[in-house]
């Protein structure tokens, strides 16, 4: 599998750069929200947004006119950058969401780590954060893919990119998924859901299901049950790097 970590944080210290694992890509909160098209960064209102790389601004300001989400008026104030890199000979498109202030204009070329914008709460946002999504092919909110897997782990952090599938092979949605650390597999680190059935994208070089990210590196047990029988894989996390693993029933 070819890793694509081409994308620094858009949050830089002492801000926080790590995506909040309340509500990752392809989730809903258990149903407290709209399914998530991207990854949410939680940090006080004003904190510079940064180019997570190089490449032209391609929307820039408010979304009262334009739908860069599902409706009008759902980012707010908004920042979407083309890359100047391709993927597969695609176009990558990065959007920040619910900005307080825009720093850049339409045309404006920005180099890795150049301010963009200022996290803010801005349209459909209940409380200060940068909304980040990666979208490939196009620029639509129905080409996104999980941004978890383009942003480069933090230090001594890689990322676990699973699928969880019945015997025929056929993806399992929305189910629980937990990580535990081997040595004590009692204890639960983190839980995810599976991707609900054919509503968001999975990775064109990782064809995922679920997603850990930002996991220190060392060794794991995953929990999943399918048709009633319980999986107990252990993984094996390297940093930098992303491990697949795959939970086929039997």
């Amino acid at each position: 599998m070819e890793e694509h970590f081409w994308l620094s944080r858009p949050i830089a210290p002492p801000g926080n750069p790590e995506a909040s694992r309340y509500y990752p890509y392809g989730t809903t909160a258990q149903g407290q929200y709209l399914l998530h098209h991207g990854v949410d960064l939680v940090n006080e209102m004003g904190t510079p947004v940064l180019a997570v790389a190089d490449g032209r601004v391609v929307a820039a300001g408010d979304d009262h006119q334009v739908a860069y989400g599902p409706t009008t008026d759902f980012y707010g104030q908004v920042v979407i950058l083309e890359l100047d890199r391709r993927w597969q000979g695609q176009p990558i498109y990065c959007l920040y969401g619910h900005l307080s202030e825009v720093e850049v204009q339409v045309g404006d070329w920005v180099a890795r780590g150049d301010v963009v914008g200022k996290v803010g709460m801005s349209g459909i946002a209940l409380g200060p954060h940068l909304h980040l999504e990666v979208r490939v092919g196009q620029n639509s909110y129905w080409a996104t893919r999980n941004p978890e897997l383009w942003l480069r782990p933090l230090p001594g952090m890689g990322t676990i990119a699973g699928r969880l599938v019945d015997a025929e092979g056929r993806l399992v949605p929305e189910t629980l998924v937990t990580l535990h650390p081997a040595s004590d597999p009692d204890k639960r680190l983190w839980e995810t859901w599976t991707y609900p059935a054919g509503k968001v994208n999975p990775d064109d070089a990782w064809p995922e299901n679920f997603l850990f990210a930002d996991v220190p590196e060392g060794e794991y047990v995953l929990k999943a049950q399918v048709g009633g029988q319980w999986f107990f894989p252990v993984v094996r996390v390297e940093a930098g790097r992303t491990t697949r693993v795959e939970i086929r029933a039997r």
